[in-house]
Order: C-alpha cells, then sequence, then structure tokens
C-alpha cells in the first residue's frame, strides 16, 4: 500500500532555519546557497535559481526543488518509483 504524502506550508524564517541545519543558507535577494556559498539553480529552469520563497524541500533528506505543480508532481512520481 502506498504511504500518504503530507505537504506542509513553511513559513521563510522556519525554512530559512532547516536550510542552515544543512548548512546551506539564503542570501540577500532571497536566494538559496548550498554549503559552497553558491545559489542553487532551479532543475525546472536552469537559467534560474531556487529562491526561498517558492522551493520546496523533500521530506527524507534536503534537497530543495521547485515548489512549482510540474516539479512536485516529477518528485512524486520519482519517490513513487523507488518504493
Amino acid at each position: 500500500m502506498p504511504k500518504d504524502i503530507v505537504f506542509e506550508e513553511l513559513t521563510e524564517g522556519e525554512m530559512k532555519l532547516i536550510l542552515k541545519a544543512y548548512d546551506c543558507d539564503v542570501d540577500g535577494e532571497g536566494f538559496i546557497t548550498g554549503p559552497s556559498g553558491n545559489r542553487i539553480p532551479s532543475e525546472e529552469l536552469p537559467s534560474e535559481f531556487l529562491s526561498v520563497r517558492s522551493a520546496a524541500l523533500v521530506p527524507g533528506r534536503l534537497r530543495p526543488i521547485d515548489g512549482s505543480p510540474t516539479s512536485i508532481s516529477k518528485f512524486i512520481r520519482e519517490d513513487r518509483d523507488h518504493q
């Protein structure tokens, strides 16, 4: 039986705290930076960077993704395939 997927909306402050726990951060313009300090590119639009206002965090491991319906549905499909 497939497990339920539960979505929780985080405040910007909560998102920043979780990102910091994984050695990531948010720069002065609101973009997520990785442990090296570089902005994390969007998988959906590689010419753009992930913004703390529109990103989603994948449960079970820190992997910020675009919070768009397309990216979320791709994550769900991939997650179901690996079960």
